[in-house]
């Protein structure tokens, strides 16, 4: 080791290492305006949902049977209070089709759907043995959101007596259900953020009387309900099947329970649960139970969320513009071209423009062209700059491998976000591929000198 240690080196590093730091601004603006956009994005699907109907929770059907006690208390004066004996049914078995369509507001687009839904099944035992000893009883079906109903349910008894559900006048709900929305902040995941009300403690009821001529307690339920985003269902039976098919081709299952099996092709999806109370926990005979963890759910996707994708490139921006800094300074090192600090800025605040191009583009196209598009025009422009600014005296070679080198780092920041359940391992790779490139480019350089 010898001569003298060149301090200019040192000091132009620091300036790097702090324009970097700088860069970390500019990209705060730029999470904002994804930011802002996401939530004008999310008001405007409340404005569809508000009119249209909103996620669908259905809790249905459950046997009712009316009765009063009286205490007479010291003065001889009475206190009678009205009580509900609850059945869920020995069977159920349930049929949802889920009609998609698309709303638009603005630049913006919402799925929406209407649910077709047949419920068919039989109560046993103790409901119909409660036929002969109390004529005040009804079956009733509950509904988070009564707005979206498409038609006036009916029920079919066995002995072909059909009647209407009407809201009830009772007040008592058979089930106190309480859904959490899952918000993944980080990544804005799925549109059930959107959608799901929290806290859904207030079923609506719709209420028929039960004809006292039944000989058994068959039963055929059917109707239309308007939703968005997601359709719950609560099982309630002793023994549950359930059937949801639709043409939508991205759909998302959650909640207590996953499908059976399941089907999803170009032609569409469908789903079924097989679920008995023993895994739900739910008695057959219920009285305000908190049921809200026994839900399932399934939610009508966008194929890719713009938003959720541009989010998740912005958070490579660091490293991105990084890396970006480090090659043009081992490439001024190693060839003794000047750059300047201010010519670094420049390029980094094109790359920060490259978010702001990429997520204005995608609200029109399809998010792999607005990556298209976005990195093309920002490539070109600093390889214009590199070009006529930076190396001048270079060769055109020169300039054309720093192109690709461009190029490169945003087709594998493209891949990293394709690839998510894989992107920290092709991270991980890349980063160390990076750095041995830089080692072994330098390895000749005397920093001293």
């Amino acid at each position: 080791m010898s001569g003298k240690i060149n301090y200019k080196i040192i000091i132009k590093a620091a300036v790097i290492g702090v324009l970097l730091l700088l860069m970390l601004i500019p990209m705060m603006f730029v999470n904002g305006i994804i930011s802002g956009r996401k939530n004008y994005r999310d008001e405007a699907v409340r404005k569809i949902t508000d009119s249209w109907g909103g996620s669908v929770l259905i809790a249905a059907p459950v046997w009712n049977v009316v009765y009063d006690t009286v205490i007479i208390n010291a003065k001889k004066q009475e206190n009678r209070t009205t009580h509900y004996y609850k059945f869920t049914p020995a069977d159920l078995n349930v049929k949802a089709e889920l009609v998609p369509q698309v709303r638009y507001i603005g630049i913006f687009k919402v799925p929406v759907f209407t649910a077709k839904i047949r419920m068919t099944g039989e109560f046993k035992d103790k409901a119909l043995a409660m036929l002969t000893q109390s004529k005040a009883q009804f079956i009733s079906i509950e509904i988070n959101n009564l707005k979206g109903m498409a038609d006036t349910p009916t029920v079919t008894w066995s002995n072909g007596v059909k009647k209407e559900f009407a809201p009830s006048s009772s007040s008592i709900s058979s089930v106190n259900v309480s859904q959490t929305t899952t918000q993944e902040y980080d990544d804005m995941t799925s549109y059930k953020s959107y959608y799901s009300d929290t806290n859904q403690t207030n079923l609506k009821i719709l209420s028929s009387d039960i004809p006292t001529n039944i000989k058994d307690g068959k039963f055929d339920i059917s109707f239309s309900i308007k939703g968005s985003g997601d359709i719950s269902f609560v099982p309630l039976a002793k023994q549950n099947n359930f059937e949801i098919t639709s043409p939508w081709t991205t759909p998302n299952f959650s909640g207590a329970f996953l499908p059976d099996t399941k089907t999803v092709n170009a032609d569409g999806f469908k789903a079924n649960w097989s679920v008995n109370y023993l895994a739900s926990g739910i008695p057959t005979e219920i009285s305000g139970k908190d049921l809200g963890t026994m839900s399932f759910k399934t939610t009508l996707l966008f194929s890719v969320d713009n938003y959720r994708n541009a989010v998740r490139a912005a958070k490579y921006a660091a490293l991105f513009i990084g890396l970006t800094f480090l090659a043009c300074f081992v490439f001024e090192i190693s060839r003794k071209d000047p750059i300047h600090p201010f010519q670094y800025a420049l390029v980094g605040l094109a790359m920060a423009v490259f978010y702001i191009l990429l997520i204005s583009i995608s609200e029109f196209v399809s998010f792999g062209w607005a990556y298209l598009i976005a990195a093309g025009a920002i490539i070109l422009l600093i390889a214009f700059y590199a070009r006529y600014a930076v190396l001048k005296k270079s060769a055109p070679k020169q300039v054309l491998g720093a192109t690709a080198l461009l190029a490169f780092l945003y087709a594998y920041l493209y891949m990293l976000l394709q690839l998510e359940d894989l992107s920290l391992i092709f991270g991980a790779v890349g980063l160390f591929v990076g750095l041995a490139a830089v080692m072994y480019a330098t390895r000749n350089i005397n920093w001293y000198e």
